[in-house]
């Protein structure tokens, strides 16, 4: 019995979460559809993108390819044209079948995109210290990205910013330009202790082009809201088991009185009592749960802040947002855990 009790509250907070997750992920795709269809590329990846992080449905990463490339980003659809080609000979028959259009289209828009893409190849000088770190961003995906060196690589056509970085010496960007269907190579510099760091990236009149520290897009509060969607689940869960446990407990008082007396039992009155112990436990702690789980749910949505004036959450909160739930009964103890891996 205490296994099972184990395994309810497990599937009733997986449940919880994971129908949260697809309800959002629904939620964003039809957001980011409405503005794919308007034109509104700015709006409409960025929704797409955090909708296929909660829910990896092909679908998703088929729009998301699309998305991209509508908005001018070809490498970057083109990688999401190849995820989405490879996911789908994963898939089973009927699922194939259900997405052989789109497969179709993708393989006509992947080899499409071939010629336009641009390939740019980056240089390190020789006498660059050991240890020195390349990234690469652009104004479209303010992302910093570990560069390869000495070898072409695939790059979105438009303004671009590359940095190096030395061990123990300031940064240097460098701002560059590549059209469609060029191939560039960028000799790069190397600042030396002592150099005034030259951040160009930040200069007029770029401006508004985004630090290459944590990054943001238009999330709004879904971070916040699948917390407290998860904590209401988890309380829930928490309050269910309780009522659960304590019924039980409470349907073998019979039991024990007919068959103890005077502090003695037969062997059926001592597993009565055995099983109410250990009921009695696993409802005061379960109680304890989903009192704190309903009421944490509960404090989110009530002080849940403007999102005009709050702003952009963060890309990387949440970027992986999952509930990691142990639950495990030893005997008459009941050990929970609940961790977030973000």
């Amino acid at each position: 019995m205490p296994r099972g009790i184990a395994a309810l509250l497990g599937f009733a907070l997986l449940g919880a979460a994971s129908s949260a997750a697809a309800t959002e992920a629904d939620e964003l795709l039809d957001k980011g559809l409405a503005d794919l269809q308007a034109s509104r590329y700015g709006a409409a990846c960025p929704a797409i993108r955090k909708s296929y992080r909660l829910e990896k449905r092909p679908r998703t990463l088929y729009h998301l390819a699309e998305c991209e490339e509508r908005a001018g980003r070809i490498a970057t659809a083109a990688l999401h044209y190849d995820e989405y080609l490879d996911l789908f000979e994963r898939l089973s028959p009927p699922e194939q079948k259900d997405e052989a259009d789109r497969q179709k289209l993708a393989l006509e828009r992947r080899e499409k995109l071939d010629a336009d893409i641009p390939w740019v190849t980056f240089r390190l000088p020789e006498t660059a210290p050991v240890g020195t770190k390349v990234t690469r961003a652009s104004e479209a995906s303010p992302d910093p990205v570990p560069v390869v060196l000495g070898v072409p690589l695939p790059v979105d056509p438009g303004p671009q910013w590359v940095r190096t970085e030395p061990p123990g010496g300031p940064p240097r960007d460098k701002r560059f330009f590549v059209n469609k269907r060029e191939r560039l190579t960028i000799e790069l510099t190397v600042a030396e202790p002592g150099d005034e760091p030259k951040t160009r990236r930040y200069s007029r009149p770029l401006e508004h082009v985004p630090a290459l520290l944590p990054p943001t897009v238009d999330e709004g509060l879904a971070a916040r809201r699948l917390v407290a969607y998860i904590t209401g689940g988890i309380g829930l869960a928490g309050a269910v088991t309780c009522a659960i446990t304590g019924a039980i407990t409470w349907s073998q008082k019979r039991t024990i009185e007919k068959n103890c007396e005077n502090g003695f039992c037969n062997r059926e009155g001592e597993e009565a009592a055995e099983l109410a112990g250990t009921m009695s436990t696993v409802s005061t702690v379960s109680f304890g749960i989903g009192l704190a789980g309903l009421g944490t749910a509960a404090v989110l949505f009530l002080t849940e802040p403007d999102a005009a004036r709050v702003g952009k959450v963060p890309r990387w909160v949440g970027a992986t947002q999952q509930p990691e739930l142990k639950v495990n009964l030893q005997e008459r103890q009941v050990v929970g855990e609940v961790k977030w891996v973000w």
